[in-house]
């Protein structure tokens, strides 16, 4: 009896086992694209794209045109983690809750004027084999997240533009300086009554050019 127990649980341990993903990794085609932006724009943009996602960048290479950012927990939507096969038949492997997804993007340029964008993901989870410890799995990409963040990435490019510098106005001391035309006199009471400027004026009585005179000062 005991033999036979022991039988039972050496095949039910046989039988809980993982196969590998069969999946094909996505075509070239499907992970790059070509923006009409010389490299130091379509850098801008996918880091851009990059912060729209919220994705952790853990390393980043101008030079090389690398950046490495971790993305948040995948589905069997996005990659293909194998099958599980148990004595209650064979099911498609879940990614655990801490599976993690990793997009590498790369930036090459293309002549003067465009740039290439590449995108790499890495999907990695644990899987739960009945009657065995659990497994860490690479899944196989379906190229779905790939190919949203490369139209991201397009649309991106179409709104990415050099900053423009305005130039800076004058300032009002300056503008005035620049005026070499006098400042009008305002009009005195000499001019109303007629009297044009630098024309003499009587001194015995002070007159001031109308019929009002004031007294002539006490001789000394």
């Amino acid at each position: 009896m005991r033999r036979s127990i022991l039988s039972l649980v050496a095949a039910l341990y046989a039988v809980g086992c993982l196969y590998p993903p069969v999946t094909q990794p996505p075509p070239d085609e499907q992970q790059e694209v070509v923006i009409p932006l010389p490299y130091d724009l379509a850098w801008d943009a996918v880091n851009a794209v990059v912060k729209e996602n919220s994705f952790h960048v853990q390393a980043q290479d101008m030079t090389n045109g690398i950046i490495e950012a971790v993305g948040p927990r995948f589905t069997l939507h996005d990659a293909d983690c194998g099958k599980i096969k148990s004595v209650a038949g064979a099911y498609t492997a879940e990614p655990e809750q801490n599976s993690s997804s990793v997009y590498n993007f790369l930036v090459r340029p293309r002549g003067p004027e465009a740039s290439i964008v590449e995108v790499r993901a890495t999907f990695n989870s644990s899987v739960s084999v009945p009657l065995h410890p659990a497994t860490d799995v690479d899944c196989v990409s379906h190229g779905i997240q790939e190919s949203n963040l490369l139209r991201q990435v397009l649309v991106e490019a179409k709104k990415t533009r050099r900053p423009e510098y305005a130039k800076p106005s004058p300032s009002p001391q300056q503008a005035g300086g620049q005026s070499s035309a006098p400042a009008a006199r305002p009009p005195t009471s000499i001019d109303k009554a007629g009297v044009q400027p630098g024309a003499p004026t009587s001194t015995g009585g002070f007159s001031l050019g109308g019929n009002f005179k004031l007294p002539a000062p006490p001789s000394q």
